[in-house]
């Protein structure tokens, strides 16, 4: 048994062995969630939705949207160049938007507000609520983008009764530092305001010899809000944030070649032990990706006399940069330096959601959003190409020096891109109860969308094959000065059934669709189409929940086949430089989704999740290819325990999660099987809390398992295999003082 297991296994003995003193078992607390966009028990919807509350997000330590992929199943996020260049999967599918002309297939929302852009909801997540995650397309409720599922965050509201708070301390290694705080209360009887922030900042945990250790961090964020009640009728709610990211997020290591190795040894610099999961690796331009956001928005709800009119006002400006080293060595290969865009998001959305008494109830509503994004128009170059490219590249490809006729150093690539996308939608939903065991839901939304894009790329190279257009930077980078339009609209709309077999057991069958904007390539390689279509998914499932053992156990269960026409696939250029997307295929997932918690003991709380999945490719180039689903195990799952005891007027708790992902690609294109991996993740909480004080040892990764959330595709002119890596193991305490 090793030193870690020992003390668990000590904890749980006592706690089983202390069980004498506990009362009979409690039952399960109801979990309310906003789903359907209004207040309903989980346990009553038709959808398959995971909901973590705030104590689990507190007990577990989740701080970001990767923590709360170790509890959902069929959740995965990976992460490469930058945080914006994140992919949320569900149940297989979801793009990387590496291009901010691609959407993502995971609608992320933080207060009913629809985000635009993943990497803005993938920092420290802070006085949270409750976060649900909806799987399956959810076309009709949240519209754009939402075809493969719904991330939902919803943080604290204001207290209008009486003053409280928290504040938060973390200290762990790599010199990690976290310090969370917030307060709220009544200003008037009718006023109420809420202030949340936090800074973190962190050492990098890849190993550099030549700088700064990578994949370090320094964030930190604030978020204000006040509400007005001025009636019993009518609530008005503002809220401010503000996001600061400086980080060295998000470094690879990698393999290298001969070609690679050799010209270190050349150059008198140290040559790296070539294993892609060791945490270190050495280069001459460090990885950097700093944002600034700034969003507000406004509710205002009224109630009539059966319904309630809410209006739901956002808006949200931000611009980032990045940097990173592409050839991941020493060598000056290629690198990308201040990589700058920007973007600006305005929403609009109007509801009118019925309180009928009746069997009847109702929901109507639209949707407008303005979006605008950019990229470059610095006058910059973006792409650096370096002094080294000639030798390495020559030495990979076997053409010596003959290979300067492609490429130079100096050679760059200017980008001046702007995309606008304008869209607007109407939507219904109804439910009728045909009597206390049955009911019916029916939906349907409309969407009308306008795109235009003005892309100008300019690939400039001094290289002889430039005037033939055949130099590397313009195969991987084709140069483009183009307006480009489309429209597209489309429906969307579900249909399912209920049936309370008893109080305690539902069954649920369901058809639901969704679509996926399509757009304009910014970046395309020679020979690739700059438009790419709509994606659209049909959803089939049927899934039952229960509350079992007098609410002591609830197992919830679904089976689901979805189908993905034009599926929009994203991938590396073959030269192992740039991306593109295109409707490269057909696409089904298919399986089945459990999940339970219970309370088999007071001191014993149990929860966990399970997924059958099979995720194929049916048609097209990706079928052609022999490709398989990426982020698409046959197995995953997890199971959390929770004990607790009894200790100096508190109480000791002790908790352990575990989450498994069976054999899966985490490339599209680049699927070696070596390159298959599978994925455990074991992270244990030991703390004592009462009512004021919360402290806690923790360690998260506790095995130290080696993963690799993106394995990119090999470059071609230099063998180099890059692995972005998750976190390896790391530990810390925390404190924290409610009042």
């Amino acid at each position: 048994m090793t030193c870690m297991t020992k003390p668990i296994a000590a904890a749980i003995a006592l706690v089983l062995s202390s069980s004498v003193a506990f009362s009979q078992t409690t039952t399960l607390e109801e979990v309310v969630v906003t789903a359907t966009k209004r207040a309903e028990s989980l346990q009553d919807i038709p959808i398959t939705v995971n909901a973590i509350s705030a104590n689990t997000i507190q007990e577990a330590g989740i701080t970001d949207i990767v923590d709360v992929a170790a509890l959902v199943p069929a959740l995965t996020v990976s992460t490469n160049l930058n945080p914006f260049a994140s992919a949320i999967r569900i149940r297989g599918f979801g793009t990387s938007q590496n291009d901010p002309a691609l959407e993502a297939s995971v609608a992320f929302l933080v207060d009913g507000v629809y985000m635009g852009r993943s990497g803005l909801g993938m920092s420290d997540l802070t006085d949270i609520e409750r976060i649900e995650v909806l799987q399956g397309p959810q076309g009709t409720l949240y519209g754009k983008n939402s075809n493969a599922g719904v991330i939902s965050v919803i943080t604290k509201n204001p207290n209008m009764e009486e003053t409280e708070g928290y504040v938060e301390t973390s200290f762990g290694d790599y010199s990690m530092q976290k310090y969370v705080g917030s307060v709220t209360g009544p200003i008037t009887d009718t006023l109420g305001y809420l202030v949340a922030g936090s800074w973190h900042k962190h050492d990098g945990w890849l190993e550099s010899n030549t700088g700064d250790d990578l994949n370090a961090i320094e964030d930190w964020n604030a978020r204000g809000k006040i509400r007005w009640q001025p009636t019993d009728l009518m609530a008005i709610q503002l809220t401010a944030s503000h996001v600061d990211r400086d980080t060295s997020c998000c470094a690879a290591d990698a393999t290298q070649t001969s070609a690679v190795t050799d010209q270190l040894v050349a150059q008198g610099l140290p040559v790296p032990k070539n294993d892609a999961f060791n945490y270190k690796n050495n280069v001459d331009v460090d990885s950097n990706f700093d944002l600034k956001s700034d969003a507000a928005n406004l509710k205002m709800d009224y109630e009539l006399a059966s319904a309630t009119l809410t209006s739901l006002t956002s808006w949200n400006d931000y611009d980032y940069k990045t940097s990173t080293d592409a050839d991941r060595s020493e060598l000056a290969v290629l690198a990308v330096v201040d990589d700058k865009y920007t973007g600006e998001l305005w929403t609009q959305e109007l509801r009118l959601t019925s309180d009928l008494d009746g069997p009847w109830h109702y929901m109507l509503g639209g949707f407008y959003a303005y979006e605008k994004l950019t990229r470059g128009g610095t006058g910059e170059g973006v792409v650096n190409i370096g002094d080294d490219i000639i030798a390495v590249g020559g030495a990979e490809t076997g053409s010596g020096p003959g290979f300067g006729f492609f490429v130079q150093p100096g050679d760059t690539v200017f980008i001046d891109n702007k995309w606008k996308t304008e869209s607007y939608a109407i939507f219904g939903q109804t439910t009728y109860n045909f009597s206390e065991r049955w009911a019916t839901t029916l939906g349907l939304r409309y969407t009308n969308e306008d795109k235009q894009a003005d892309l100008f790329g300019n690939p400039v190279s001094t290289a002889g094959a430039a005037a033939a257009g055949l130099a590397l930077v313009q195969i991987a980078f084709a140069p483009v000065d183009e307006s480009l339009h489309r429209n597209s609209d489309g429906f969307t709309w579900l249909a399912n059934l209920t049936f309370f077999m008893t109080d305690e057991i539902m069954m649920f069958t369901s058809v639901s669709t969704g679509s996926k904007s399509g757009g304009f390539n910014g970046v395309a390689g020679e020979g690739y189409p700059r438009e790419f279509d709509d994606e659209d998914t049909t959803n089939y499932e049927v899934g039952i929940k229960s509350q079992l053992l007098e609410n002591r156990l609830q197992i919830n269960g679904s089976v689901f086949y979805t189908k993905f026409k034009e599926l929009q696939f994203l991938a590396q250029q073959p030269v192992g430089v740039g991306t593109y997307v295109s409707n490269a295929a057909e696409g089904t997932s298919a399986g089945v989704d459990l999940n339970f918690s219970a309370t088999p003991r007071d001191f014993l709380m149990l929860s966990g999740g399970l997924q059958y999945l099979d995720a194929q490719y049916r048609s097209g180039e990706l079928d052609d290819l022999g490709f398989d689903v990426p982020y698409a195990p046959h197995w995953s799952g997890n199971v959390a325990a929770t004990l607790m005891l009894p200790v100096a007027e508190g109480v000791s708790y002790l908790r352990g999660d575990y989450s498994y992902m069976g054999d899966h690609f985490t490339n599209p294109t680049y699927q070696n099987s070596s390159e298959e991996q599978d994925k455990t993740l074991v992270n244990v909480r030991l703390g004592w809390r009462n009512q004021n004080w919360d402290g806690a040892l923790w360690v998260k990764n506790a095995t130290n398992n080696a993963y690799s959330s993106l394995g990119a595709a090999k470059i071609a002119y230099s063998g180099t295999l890059a692995q972005f890596l998750a976190a390896p193991r790391t530990y810390g305490v925390t404190v924290r003082y409610t009042f």
